[in-house]
């Protein structure tokens, strides 16, 4: 695949020596206190606005470009708000309407706003009057703190609070989807809905075809598909749920110009206490399998080590595998677990396209070309890499390195600037994606099972970009829509 035009892509060490220099402009004093009632031009001073859970809209400049400021809030199972210590920043014309990014200002801490910012130029698309270093926002413990650095201006006002339909009418549509409330589905529907799959999978779009037939290991997705990828779902049903409402995620999976890729282990839970249940890993696959026949040129799943019944696959001494083969033998019958193995021998293991290269675990540690991708069932040593190897470590010297990740870039014909990233190894239980890991530039960790958040990689403008997103409790709330259609 030859490349057209080098990507923009997400660079934190630019990011931070840029917030250096705002600092160095920032000065000090508390500023003087603001009710904000009608729109106010900022002067040379810092200006403080209480929190009193206003949105706030920023106008930089002459109001050449206008951004929102909105509390931060998670939807509890009764659909109610819960605010968040945090708040965000948008731009009102594309929020939700497209494809789009925001940024996250939490408590005790800053933001810098200007077009210095190559990911704020790409999620805001600056005007020529939005300055370099523009305007610093600080969440102090009683108020927002704001301080114009632009001689250009700016203005701050009341905004209207963000609108709940557009967020409802996706809740509905994805009811409609999924074919009603969000439950495990009866034995006999299960098996249809899992022969359908695979029956689309034999023939599965942008994959070339092995010397059996059959869709090779790797997956090439066109340009023109805004990716959106997540990785490591751990039967966290609610982290896919609220990534297919969030954004306009779904709407471009609609009008087919978005491709979700989901990079594998979407079972076996990993939450204290619930590594045997595995209800939740079948309800996840059933919903997974109504998405892929739904949009069956725009859902991909990339295969993981959990994708296995193997007696290997434990985690902390619990056979995860052999308890996935025994659940699925008992609830939906030996067909349907042999269903699934197919499923899983049909999958692909390397997803690219001009903007990213992702697969499960790793980058292979040996020689490496698209042929044995695609015909990858030769090569089994290369799957296991794919799927179970980690970062190199003293205690793991057959770990990959960045010379491995720059050998499947060129073996794909990629810019060395691509985006590479992996689920299968989260760095802490706290964060749910990291960026240039171990140093090695355009190498992301994503891991979206964390409980509390979900994250996500996507594609604004021509620049992959990380978002994170509270988990909202969206079962329950799904579950009440009963009757209603989008």
């Amino acid at each position: 695949m030859r490349r057209t035009a080098t990507p923009r892509v997400f660079r934190l060490a630019s990011l931070l020596a840029w917030l250096k220099a705002v600092v160095a402009r920032l000065g000090f004093g508390w500023g003087h206190n603001l009710k904000l009632g009608d729109a106010y031009r900022l002067g040379s001073t810092k200006v403080r606005v209480p929190l009193d859970g206003l949105s706030i809209e920023i106008s930089l400049g002459l109001n050449e470009k206008r951004l929102h400021l909105y509390p931060e809030t998670r939807l509890n199972p009764r659909g109610e708000p819960v605010p968040l210590e945090s708040f965000v920043i948008v731009d009102p014309s594309a929020h939700r309407r497209r494809i789009s990014g925001f940024l996250r200002l939490t408590q005790k801490k800053w933001l810098a706003l200007g077009s210095a910012d190559a990911v704020q130029q790409a999620l805001f698309q600056y005007p020529p009057a939005v300055a370099e270093q523009h305007l610093v926002l600080i969440y102090g413990r009683d108020a927002l703190v704001f301080r114009n650095l632009s001689d250009a201006g700016t203005s701050i006002g009341p905004a209207l609070d963000e609108p709940r339909w557009i967020r409802d009418s996706r809740l509905r549509r994805l009811r409609q989807i999924f074919g009603g409330p969000i439950r495990l589905l009866p034995r006999d529907e299960a098996m249809r809905l899992i022969d359908e799959v695979i029956t689309v999978l034999q023939g599965e779009s942008y994959r070339a075809k092995d010397d059996r037939g059959l869709p090779g290991g790797l997956l090439m997705l066109p340009q023109r598909l805004t990716p959106i990828l997540v990785a490591d779902l751990h039967a966290q049903v609610d982290n896919l749920l609220t990534v297919l409402s969030q954004n306009a995620f779904l709407d471009a999976l609609e009008d087919g110009s978005a491709a979700l890729i989901l990079l594998g282990d979407a079972v076996h839970s990993e939450e204290d206490g619930q590594l045997r249940e595995m209800d939740s890993s079948m309800l996840m696959m059933d919903l997974i399998f109504r998405l892929k026949l739904r949009f069956p040129e725009q859902v991909f799943y990339v295969r993981g080590n959990h994708d296995s019944f193997s007696e290997d696959m434990s985690k902390d001494g619990i056979p995860q595998g052999l308890l996935w083969a025994r659940a699925l033998s008992e609830r939906r019958g030996t067909a349907y677990l042999k269903a699934m193995e197919a499923f899983y021998r049909l999958l692909p293991y390397v997803v690219a396209s001009p903007d990213f290269v992702a697969c499960h675990a790793a980058a292979p540690t040996t020689r490496v070309n698209q042929e044995m991708l695609v015909q990858i069932h030769r090569h089994p040593k290369l799957m296991l890499e794919l799927i179970n190897n980690r970062l190199r470590r003293p205690n793991r010297p057959q770990g990959y390195y960045r010379g491995d990740v720059g050998r499947l870039r060129r073996a794909l014909q990629l810019d060395p600037a691509t985006p590479f990233i992996v689920g299968h190894t989260p760095i802490d239980r706290e964060d749910t994606l990291w960026l240039d890991v171990d140093g090695i530039a355009n190498h992301h960790v994503l891991f979206s099972a964390n409980p509390d958040q979900v994250g996500v990689f996507t594609r604004v403008g021509e620049t992959m970009i990380p978002l994170v997103y509270p988990v909202d409790a969206l079962t329950p709330l799904i579950n009440t829509l009963e009757g209603e259609v989008g």
